[in-house]
């Protein structure tokens, strides 16, 4: 007998069979109870896994596509349990210092750090229980909120930015503070390859811009994309795009409000992902703008604002060879080599004949 699918046991449901509910829960109660139990331990997963049986049964009318049951009765099990975590206010464990003076009880403590979730956004406060409290990776949190990795990453980098900044009376002063070495754009390259005794032409689709320290031989690569890799090289080239990119917008409007860029900060590497921040003077004083690296690196050309990067993020850092520090990159964030070519600098002359919309020089 053919087994009945998902769309076919919804629609018996909502005619009035009740057997065929059973049926769904059969078919899909062990992945709920397996995430439950992963989120809450043994002690309130069975309850959160009934509770999320009965409202799937209760609000089936409500589901639009029924092919997708499963998911969607596993999403509506992670809300519960997210709601079960937020009500057992279980905090971020904090290392205390015993000796420190004037130190907090941990009921204080406890306080504080509950009620700086309390004022995250909520993505990012589940973003935090999920990854911290529950032990989860971001590629777990990913997958139970329906979220691509990279934006549990970036969610995670803002909501420890808003924490640090809400819990500094927390944290003991004595700690040597963080040291930013100032870089500037020294190079964008890309693969290139000459062929039939002909001009060298661009065969790779990435791109690296290379950061060098001011005061010293360091190099920090940082692996881009095309649009925003060729940005920089014509910015560096001295020249410009037959039409305003997205940097040229930003600075425009910038200039436009009276805002300034003081800086932008490359200030963190995590999970093989680089953040930055743009540092703005406005009306309303000194404020930080998250940004990708790339979008920050153009914008600062564009205007004319110092680059640093965290002294813990030049580890990554080299001195040598360029071809030996990709292929360790390369290995080190699993990307695929190019078949042919070399790492060379990427010229102004080579964007605009990747480029037709570039005017054809006379």
């Amino acid at each position: 007998m053919r087994q009945r699918t998902d769309s076919e046991l919804v629609a018996a449901v909502r005619a009035g069979d009740r057997a065929g509910f059973a049926e769904l829960l059969d078919r899909h109660q062990g992945g709920v109870r397996a995430v439950t139990r992963r989120l809450l331990g043994e002690s309130d997963a069975e309850d959160i896994a009934q509770e999320a049986f009965l409202q799937a049964y209760l609000g089936l009318h409500r589901l639009r596509d029924p092919s997708r049951f499963g998911a969607w009765l596993t999403a509506i099990a992670v809300n519960l349990a997210k709601m079960r975590l937020r009500e057992r206010r279980v905090v971020v464990p904090l290392e205390e210092d015993p000796a420190a003076d004037g130190a907090r009880d941990s009921a204080e403590i406890s306080d504080l750090v509950a009620s700086a979730l309390d004022v995250l956004p909520r993505h990012e406060r589940e973003a935090v229980l999920l990854y911290y409290v529950e032990g989860l990776s971001s590629a777990e949190v990913a997958a139970l909120t329906g979220e691509r990795p990279g934006t549990v990453r970036v969610r995670l980098y803002r909501a420890r930015r808003r924490l640090r900044s809400r819990l500094e009376a927390l944290i003991p002063q004595a700690g040597k503070e963080t040291r930013m070495v100032e870089v500037n754009v020294h190079d964008v390259v890309a693969r290139t390859a000459t062929r039939n005794g002909g001009e060298p032409e661009v065969v790779g689709e990435r791109r690296i811009a290379l950061l060098k320290e001011t005061s010293g031989e360091r190099i920090l690569p940082i692996w881009i994309g095309p649009p925003e890799g060729d940005a920089l090289a014509l910015q560096l080239g001295g020249e410009a795009t037959p039409r305003p990119m997205t940097a040229d917008l930003m600075a425009k409007l910038l200039e436009a409000t009276g805002a300034r860029v003081e800086r932008v900060a490359i200030n963190s590497l995590r999970e093989s992902t680089f953040y930055a921040t743009i540092v703005l003077t406005t009306d309303r004083g000194e404020q930080e703008v998250d940004a990708r690296p790339s979008d920050a690196l153009n914008l600062a050309l564009r205007v004319g604002a110092g680059i640093f990067v965290d002294d813990a993020v030049m580890e990554h850092a080299f001195t040598g060879d360029l071809e030996t520090k990709v292929r360790e990159e390369q290995d080190r964030l699993g990307l695929e080599a190019e078949a042919e070519g070399d790492w060379q600098s990427l010229s102004a002359e080579m964007v605009k004949a990747m480029h037709p919309s570039f005017p054809k020089e006379k």
